[in-house]
């Protein structure tokens, strides 16, 4: 259950998808982030990192784009994505200011978890 938690969260906002335009590059940089469960199936914290490059937020480590993803990182720090991977649905919302940054997340569908996270700017 850990594993699809992390495989979920971790794609998530980090697919290239924005509906209203980039984000401004203000954001643009490395991200630590920590999703904590509060409710549910999911246990553990999971920590990772987001870049972001012109607005568009993708994962550090890998490019995979296979999910059918909305939403994304809007131009005033607003995050709103839905994520749809086999049986499971992610949704994240928060905003990111300066260099912080937190929200929720809710996982439905073959697991049901949720929880906040929290987010902070490298430099």
């Amino acid at each position: 259950m850990n594993r699809l938690l992390l495989s979920l969260f971790l794609a998530a906002p980090l697919i290239p998808v924005s509906t209203s335009g980039m984000a401004q590059s203000q954001f643009d940089g490395r991200w630590s982030v920590r999703a904590i469960p509060e409710k549910g199936a999911c246990r553990r914290a999971h920590d990772y990192t987001v870049v972001v490059e012109n607005g568009v937020p993708r994962n550090a480590v890998s490019r995979r784009t296979t999910d059918r993803a909305t939403g994304g990182l809007e131009p005033d720090g607003r995050v709103r994505v839905s994520l749809q991977r086999d049986r499971a649905r992610v949704a994240i919302t928060g905003k990111l200011a300066g260099r912080s940054g937190s929200g929720t997340w809710t996982i439905a569908g073959s697991m049901a978890c949720s929880g906040r996270w929290t987010a902070s700017k490298w430099g």
